[in-house]
């Protein structure tokens, strides 16, 4: 091979690497440019929330005097006043999600027709890797049913429910037990009842499918949820719940295998600051 043909077949190769190397950085440069966008989002929109959105008591107990909520009617509907500048920018919007000791704290969408909708795209509907936690379409989170499910992307850099993994520290759960899930009608406050890793396997008919749980239709098919949601437990929590709860799932990607889910549990315990579920 001629020394010209050499250096030509050379310059291949490093025009070949270079290109591939642009183009890799890119769409690494476009992956972490949506999720710092949809950060900066999530924290401006939560500047027009008028009022807190904070765990109620450190172990919510304290205190059962309860508050009204200041709701103000908009497109004939009744909405928290609190909420209504970020309900205006979008109707899709049903409430906030503040996790204890967690960087969640993140707007819950809710499109029945389309579920999936903000799988991938923020709040402003735009394209987003991470999306926006959303509701799951069987789901009425203002009845509501009596189990809220609430679905979010596991994202390796920590953020949206990348955090649920922490719960998978027992020592963690004892310092941060609860959940505040604010809808556009109310307030509530929920303490986490069971932390477990599942698969989505629709052959497999011994598959817990907690994903298809909304309204339970008696008192032994609640008692069967939580007795199987607490087997499947991580590790063992005292607090559990009682046919009448109303419940919260959490649900997002756990990469113990492909089809892989870590679901977190938890058991409403205040409503609008009033305690409603004592053992």
């Amino acid at each position: 091979m001629s020394r010209d043909k050499k250096r030509f077949i050379i310059n291949l190769f490093i025009i070949f690497f270079v290109c591939t190397f642009l183009i890799s950085g890119f769409f690494i440069g476009r992956y972490y440019f949506t999720i710092y966008r949809s950060e900066k989002r999530v924290k401006d929109l939560k500047k027009l929330i008028n009022g807190q959105i904070v765990i109620n008591d450190e172990n919510g107990e304290n205190g059962d005097e309860g508050y009204e909520v200041n709701l103000v009617s908009y497109n004939n509907k009744e909405i928290q006043q609190k909420f209504l500048e970020v309900y205006k920018s979008n109707q899709d919007f049903m409430g906030w999600l503040t996790v204890d000791g967690t960087d969640i704290d993140y707007p819950v969408m809710y499109t029945p027709e389309d579920e999936e909708f903000y799988l991938r795209r923020e709040f402003d509907k735009k394209w987003s890797v991470e999306g926006t936690p959303f509701i799951a379409g069987g789901c009425d989170p203002l009845k509501p049913t009596d189990n809220v499910i609430i679905y979010g992307h596991n994202m390796n850099t920590g953020t949206l429910f990348g955090a649920l993994t922490k719960f998978e520290d027992e020592s963690f759960l004892k310092k941060h037990k609860y959940v505040e899930f604010d809808t556009v009608k109310e307030d509530a406050v929920y303490e986490i009842i069971a932390v477990f890793r599942t698969e989505i396997n629709v052959y497999d008919a011994s598959t817990f499918r907690y994903y298809t749980y909304f309204d339970f239709e008696n008192k032994k098919e609640f008692k069967d949820y939580v007795k199987r949601a607490k087997e499947a437990g991580t590790y063992d929590i005292e607090t559990t719940a009682k046919y009448g709860d109303k419940l919260l799932t959490l649900s997002t990607c756990s990469y113990h295998n492909d089809r892989g889910r870590l679901v977190v549990v938890c058991k409403r315990v205040k409503v609008n600051g009033k305690n409603v579920s004592k053992e």
